[in-house]
């Protein structure tokens, strides 16, 4: 096995204290609003979230910022960084992306002593540098040594794990039809090829939008998002 496949298995798994798996993604109020109710529901919004926001614009800044980790080009990671948290339109998904960002970070200087990522965390401490998620997985990515395409599929199967986990949460599914959405959604991940130009970002997921502002007045909550 190779170092970095260890890393791999370890960032991705929910035992990492990331916080990635207490969101929802605003899959909560879908259902609270009886939308999603159903397998086949939770497939296709976890398919429309791949497809309409994560890989053009998630996975597009985890690339533009791992090789501006390559080239230790600091400046480079910050621009790419605080250009996605600007794309965040609700309150609660900027400040998810930013505290599992950061998280994630410390955990991974705390393991391996890496310039850059020390550089990329101290911008972020001085307010020069939002530390979304994106961001910061792929600083920590470069620290461990993990490839480009590894921790592009990292992030999409975290990602869809969580969803799935917050659906069985949900009384939505079980444990074995989640099992089943995460073999469906396999070729998604797998196929997933995100420009690597952050002045080519978009996404387009304005229910999901809407449904995480709701998500911001309810009085009750399970998850974060």
């Amino acid at each position: 096995m190779s170092d970095y496949e260890f890393h791999l298995m370890q960032l991705s798994d929910s035992f990492f204290p990331s916080g990635m798996f207490g969101l929802s993604g605003g899959l909560e109020s879908f259902v609270k609003s009886g939308r999603i109710r159903s397998e086949n529901n939770v497939l296709r919004f976890i398919r429309q979230q791949v497809k309409f926001q994560l890989v053009p614009c998630d996975c597009a800044v985890l690339l533009a910022v791992m090789n501006a980790a390559k080239k230790d080009d600091i400046e480079g990671a910050v621009v790419a960084d605080n250009l996605f948290y600007s794309m965040k339109l609700t309150r609660e998904a900027r400040t998810a992306s930013t505290r599992s960002g950061r998280q994630l970070l410390i955990c991974v200087m705390n393991m391996k002593n890496d310039g850059f990522a020390k550089k990329f965390y101290n911008r972020i401490e001085e307010r020069e540098s939002a530390g979304s998620y994106p961001a910061c997985l792929a600083v920590s990515a470069n620290a461990l040594g993990i490839p480009e395409k590894s921790t592009l599929r990292m992030m999409l199967y975290s990602y869809c794990a969580s969803i799935v986990g917050s659906a069985i949460r949900l009384g939505v599914i079980s444990h074995i039809e989640g099992q089943g959405i995460l073999m469906r959604v396999a070729r998604d991940v797998n196929s997933a090829k995100p420009k690597n130009n952050i002045n080519e970002l978009w996404q387009l997921t304005p229910l999901s939008e809407i449904m995480q502002m709701q998500h911001e007045l309810d009085d009750l909550r399970m998850f974060i998002t």
